[in-house]
């Protein structure tokens, strides 16, 4: 009996703190994410809900149940949802009676239209969530759409406060070497002109939780990673790369997974994540 209580104690101390807090939270699911651009070929979906997933559980925050994301298309069984209703749009043109039509549960108002364009207090078909939802126990199901990805007027933002903090260092770097470079040599004051070329890759991308008996969504954050790069010319020395290359798409990509878990994470701590 000693020995038993002894191994319980040891282990009680062995166990992390945020395993304990994480079997206290209900269960997740993450899901396979969607990408709704035109890359969607470069399997950024999937590459990015695997970010997410080792970064979940690394952070021992969360009950997350499998190994993996789930690879469930969610929008393709919304999609075979759809078709039925039209099926029966058919037969309400046929028939000239619109009100089976417009009665039904595809036309609630709280209905999400896409999964995409899901928002919070909407909800996504119970019926399938609540299928998915079984498929590990999960009480939750975490899911994200990627909406944006590359370059563009989009990320500008970002860019900007980004571009401003580059361009102030290297304004005050190069100022201070013009003063060494005139105080000593007197005649090199056109090295301080000072050219700056910034561009980078973006990823854009919708989170959202969904409680899986219900369908409805009950959180949602928009988060932006940007891989960025600057090419300064100070004078006719240059520094740094002007072109788009896959280490700025990989760093944008992990800087997008790091928002992601980072917003569930806060909110979860604040209370302000799970539907009670």
């Amino acid at each position: 009996m000693k020995k038993f209580l002894v191994t319980l104690l040891a282990l009680a101390i062995l166990v992390p703190a945020s395993l304990v807090s994480a079997a206290k939270n209900p269960s997740c699911a993450l899901l396979k994410f969607t990408d709704d651009t035109r890359f969607d070929s470069m399997d950024t979906a999937d590459n990015l809900s695997r970010l997410v997933w080792e970064k979940l559980s690394k952070s021992g925050k969360f009950n997350l149940y499998g190994t993996e994301p789930l690879d469930v298309d969610i929008e393709a069984r919304l999609y075979d949802e759809k078709v039925d209703e039209l099926t029966k749009f058919d037969a309400a043109i046929a028939s000239g009676n619109y009100n089976a039509l417009f009665e039904g549960t595809g036309f609630d108002e709280r209905k999400a239209q896409t999964i995409a364009t899901a928002q919070v207090g909407q909800i996504v078909t119970p019926e399938i969530t609540a299928e998915i939802g079984a498929i590990d126990n999960a009480e939750y199901l975490i899911q994200g759409t990627i909406v944006n990805l590359g370059t563009g007027a989009w990320m500008n933002e970002d860019l900007e406060v980004i571009a401003n903090v580059v361009n102030n260092v290297a304004i005050a770097a190069s100022s201070q070497a013009a003063n060494l470079i005139t105080g000593s040599m007197g005649f090199l004051s056109s090295l301080t002109a000072v050219n700056i070329k910034f561009l980078g890759i973006g990823v854009q991308c919708d989170i959202r939780l969904i409680k899986a008996a219900t369908g409805e969504v009950v959180w949602s954050r928009r988060v932006l990673g940007i891989g960025e790069q600057s090419q300064i010319t100070i004078g006719v020395v240059t520094f740094g790369h002007s072109n788009l290359s896959d280490k700025l798409y990989t760093k944008a990509m992990d800087k997008a997974a790091d928002k992601i878990v980072s917003a569930l994470i806060a909110d979860l701590e604040s209370n302000k994540l799970f539907l009670k």
